[in-house]
């Protein structure tokens, strides 16, 4: 990656996360999440099922766990899971089907142009359009696009999978919560206030950014005005590396979209809805006390900050920390959402 690059991609993450110091030995923290930490057994009497959910009319891609004993005829309050930055449903699967096993309908989601999920369809060519005729089938070359990290687009990805999970049979369309990871904190914070059917929100290691922006929106200029004055005019910006472990080339608008989301803006918003965060006590990509901490003193609603100690970002998604945060959120969940275990 050369060193402009490198300073584009600090650009992003400083603008979805506020800087914070980590652990005093640095190589010791773990920087991201591999395939071996994915790994899981499904608990006994849970099933699972891969799900397609529309977004945009774009085709995306779902995990729905079933508790044991699950009936169509039942009323089991249904979960929405999403990871966070350039994350995808393989890491977050685990808690999936702990939340199953706790007696939870559990749908964990791709947001549309990453994992198993379609990507951003466009007309590699111009056709030929008439207002009279709303739908077309005609066989054309199409660009389809990846790996757009976009929060707004993220937000509208869950409110969608909600409205799926909400038409599953033996789903109480009345009892749907959130679960998130990561700058997914944001978007569950987002989600919640403008959409009234969430009913209770868990999030582990959460983002929400926009506490410490200037008043006022972003003001676009220099790099960030001349590449989107670029993507207007010719359809394609500049790119950069993003993500953690492994690593994908996003755009640079991704910087734009990080810079102009502010969800901590959107707390007031939320109301009386309870919402539990769970975070590392060395946090290494922001400050627990910009994030969780202020979130929980601005929400009107049961709140609540569950701080695990001695890990950092990446060591709550295994051992002992999933395990701690997994059972804090069925049981934050079943306190507001309500169900019996299996």
């Amino acid at each position: 990656m050369t060193a402009k690059a490198a300073i584009v991609l600090g650009v992003a993450l400083l603008s979805a996360f506020c800087a914070a110091a980590g652990p005093d030995d640095a190589k010791h923290v773990k920087s991201g999440l591999e395939p071996a930490d994915w790994a899981y057994r499904l608990p006994e009497g849970v099933t699972r099922r891969e799900s397609t959910y529309y977004s945009d009319d774009v085709p995306c891609y779902a995990t729905v766990f079933f508790p044991k004993g699950f009936s169509t005829s039942s009323k089991t309050p249904g979960i929405v899971l999403g990871q966070g930055w350039g994350g995808t449903h393989y890491s977050i699967e685990k808690y999936g089907a702990r939340l199953a096993e706790h007696g939870f309908v559990a749908m964990v989601i791709d947001y549309r142009g990453w994992g198993l999920s379609d990507g951003f369809v466009t007309l590699a060519e111009k056709v030929k359009n008439d207002d009279a005729v709303r739908f077309t089938r005609k066989k054309a070359e199409v660009v389809i696009k990846r790996t757009r990290l976009l929060p707004l687009k993220q937000v509208d990805d869950v409110r969608n999978a909600m409205s799926y999970l909400q038409g599953e049979p033996g789903v109480d369309p009345d009892r749907i919560g959130l679960w998130a990871s990561s700058s997914g904190g944001g978007n569950a914070i987002v989600v919640a206030a403008m959409d009234a059917r969430v009913k209770a929100i868990v999030m582990q290691v959460p983002a929400i950014s926009g506490r410490r922006s200037p008043k006022g929106p972003y003001e676009l200029k220099g790099r960030m005005l001349e590449d989107a004055i670029r993507r207007a005019r010719t359809g394609q910006g500049a790119e950069m590396e993003a993500g953690f472990s492994p690593r994908r080339t996003v755009d640079l608008e991704s910087s734009q979209a990080a810079a102009e989301y502010r969800p901590f803006r959107y707390l007031k918003q939320v109301g009386p809805r309870p919402v539990l965060f769970i975070v590392a006590q060395h946090e290494q990509l922001f400050s627990n006390e910009d994030n969780a901490y202020a979130a929980s003193k601005v929400l009107e609603g049961p709140t609540k900050v569950l701080e695990i100690p001695n890990i950092s970002h990446f060591d709550m998604f295994i051992k002992e920390p999933f395990d701690i945060s997994a059972n804090a959120a069925a049981d934050w969940f079943r306190q507001y959402l309500g169900t019996k275990i299996p």
